[in-house]
């Protein structure tokens, strides 16, 4: 159950979580379903959410610097936030091109900026656009709900803010601080964050006759078609991310249904019933991506309890909805929709001594674990949430970065970077990786006091490895590859 802690900082500032402890060992159970086919795609892509690029020199340590070293840990993406308050404070007048990228009512300085601190460092860029304006809300919200910037927010409007924003930032289009020079491209940009959440999107239920009825979903069409629509015209090549669903959702008409379990509310979004039989639906939702923010109340292996939710093991709930709405032409284009993972972490202890946190060992345990059971589940592009531990005081800072704040890594560092899972599977075992160099990697296991090569494969830099093997002791294991090595992976 979310807490009050976390919902009074998420609504001043949006983005942040916390966690209660529990771990299961059923993973093998968890998995075993999807199959081999998943595991053994070619890649995983990775990457992070968070501001730490661009927060200047903090502990001695300049911000160019955070560049490289999230280079470092094999990430290719970089999610960046886009507040539209911050870049759309006052409305556009009647003399104003609402979708002129040099338009006077807009100011993108601090993402020009932003953008080019990425310029050939093999870092992307992703937009998530969330945050509404006080002029861009709706009438008749309260002023808690006004606060979070997600009261019936103007989906025309953020649609003219989603073609300012792929026109300026397409690749072609002059920097205004570098004559003849271009801004960079972006290519990825993920309409509003976590939907389903009274602090992102409300009112998330209303009252009509007596009865509650879900209204969050029908606020979300529109903003997501909306801003497909302008993407599309600022540079149609462009791809749009759908707002990653938080994992639990509250009983209605509660004092705590802050959240609409993920299942609903996908199922109300894409004009479905519970059996995914279409519905009349007044539009289809457009998108090219299906997204979710999988924050577990355990471990990686845990399923939700309802059938309502789901975290990281019950990802296919999201992905067969969203079948069924492609075939049911409820969603568009009608084609497959991969799935991302726009944002999950675990903390951990130290920086923060919560009861929440979990030890530096079992938090690069869970995020290695974490990417093996999202390929499992047809997760193709996973973003962690923080680079580098927030400061504190940690009452409402978050220590989930897999650097401490001062640059030392932590082993989820290691295991981000070089993540290894072996894991058995009734008779047999499981072997899954990814390379963070080309080169022959050799897994490993421990007898005695030396090492003995238990499988090889040959891979590139970034690429899955993984291989069934009959009847694998149980015992320690770890993967090297051109003098690299992964941590001991216990089972």
């Amino acid at each position: 159950m979310i807490s009050d802690v976390r919902i009074a900082f998420a609504a001043s500032n949006g983005r942040r979580r916390a966690y209660l402890l529990l771990f299961s060992a059923l993973l093998a159970i968890a998995v075993s379903a999807a199959g081999g086919a998943a595991a053994s795609a070619a890649t995983l892509t990775r990457g992070f959410a968070d501001d730490v690029w661009f927060d200047g020199t903090v502990d001695g340590i300049p911000q160019q610097h955070w560049v490289t070293k999230t280079v470092a840990t094999g990430a290719r993406l970089a999610e960046l936030e886009v507040d539209w308050y911050a870049v759309e404070p006052k409305a556009p007048t009647r003399a104003d091109n609402p979708t002129n990228p040099a338009g006077a009512q807009f100011d993108f300085s601090y993402l020009d900026r932003r953008v080019k601190e990425f310029a050939g460092s093999g870092l992307q860029p992703v937009f998530l656009v969330t945050d509404a304006p006080r002029w861009a809300e709706g009438k008749g919200g309260t002023p808690a709900e006004y606060a979070t910037g997600g009261y019936r927010p103007n989906a025309r409007a953020l649609g003219d803010l989603a073609e300012a924003l792929a026109r300026r930032y397409s690749g072609s289009y002059p920097d205004p601080a570098r004559p003849g020079a271009k801004l960079p491209r972006v290519r990825d940009y993920q309409a509003w964050a976590e939907a389903n959440m009274n602090v992102h999107l409300s009112p998330q239920w209303t009252s009509s006759h007596g009865k509650l009825v879900a209204s969050g979903p029908g606020i979300y069409r529109g903003v997501i078609n909306a801003f497909y629509e302008g993407v599309k015209a600022g540079n149609r090549i462009d791809t749009v991310v759908a707002s990653g669903v938080e994992s639990y959702g509250d009983t209605p008409g509660t004092g705590l249904s802050r959240r609409m379990p993920p299942v609903t509310f996908l199922e109300d979004l894409f004009c479905l019933n519970s059996r995914l039989k279409r519905l009349p639906c007044p539009a289809p939702a457009r998108f090219d991506v299906l997204a979710s923010d999988p924050y577990d109340v355990g471990g990686p292996t845990d399923h939700a309890l309802s059938s309502l939710d789901a975290s990281a093991p019950d990802l296919g709930r999201l992905t067969r909805i969203a079948e069924a709405g492609v075939r049911s032409h409820t969603v568009l284009p009608t084609k497959a929709k991969p799935l991302w993972v726009t944002e999950f972490s675990y903390e951990s202890n130290p920086p923060n001594h919560f009861k929440t946190t979990v030890s530096l060992t079992t938090q690069a345990r869970w995020l290695e674990q974490s990417f093996y059971v999202f390929a499992h589940e047809g997760v193709s592009t996973v973003l962690w949430y923080l680079v580098r531990d927030q400061p504190p005081p940690y009452t409402i800072n978050y220590g989930s970065g897999v650097y401490f704040r001062n640059g030392k890594p932590k082993p989820s560092y290691t295991a981000y970077r070089f993540p290894l899972v072996v894991m058995p599977d009734g008779q047999r075992s499981q072997i899954w990786g990814i390379t963070p160099v080309g080169g022959t990697v050799q897994v490993q296991r421990r007898i005695g006091g030396a090492w003995r090569t238990v499988a090889r494969f040959r891979r590139g830099a970034g690429k899955i490895f993984y291989k069934d093997v009959s009847n694998l002791p149980k015992g320690q294991y770890r993967a090297t590859v051109d003098g690299q090595k992964s941590l001991v992976w216990t089972f």
